[in-house]
């Protein structure tokens, strides 16, 4: 994961939390350029800030880090785990076959726009 996709994910939970970059900067101790910066991604968000960030948002350095929480739960069996990602991965796939056939369906639309546009650029010519 990227610092790019880090600072992503803590402006995301941040907004989901309803804290402001403000709040932030000052539960951290810094000024709120320095927070900015962070969020900016303009300075290493692996500073020791990461542990009070996730902790301040009430999340895990995972879920900041990764993007989202991974299943932990007492009693989870790794052949849970396994099936609760195999589940989001084919929900993922079948979202990623209807986006798949919704640009299918806009590229047909440009093409035929893109004829009817010839056919009466062609109509004009000969009309001239």
């Amino acid at each position: 994961m990227d610092n790019s996709s880090i600072k992503n994910n803590i402006r995301r939970i941040r907004k989901a939390r309803k804290l402001t970059q403000e709040d932030m900067a000052h539960k951290l101790g810094i000024s709120l350029t320095a927070y900015r910066d962070l969020e900016k991604g303009n300075t290493s968000v692996v500073n020791g800030h990461i542990m009070k960030i996730a902790m301040l948002l009430n999340t895990s350095t995972e879920e900041i880090v990764l993007g989202y929480k991974p299943i932990q739960a007492e009693g989870t069996t790794v052949e849970d785990v396994h099936e609760e990602y195999n589940t989001r991965i084919t929900n993922y796939e079948k979202r990623i076959c209807d986006l798949e056939k919704i640009i299918s369906i806009l590229e047909e639309t440009v093409r035929s726009k893109n004829d009817i546009i010839l056919m009466l650029k062609k109509r004009l010519d000969k009309e001239k």
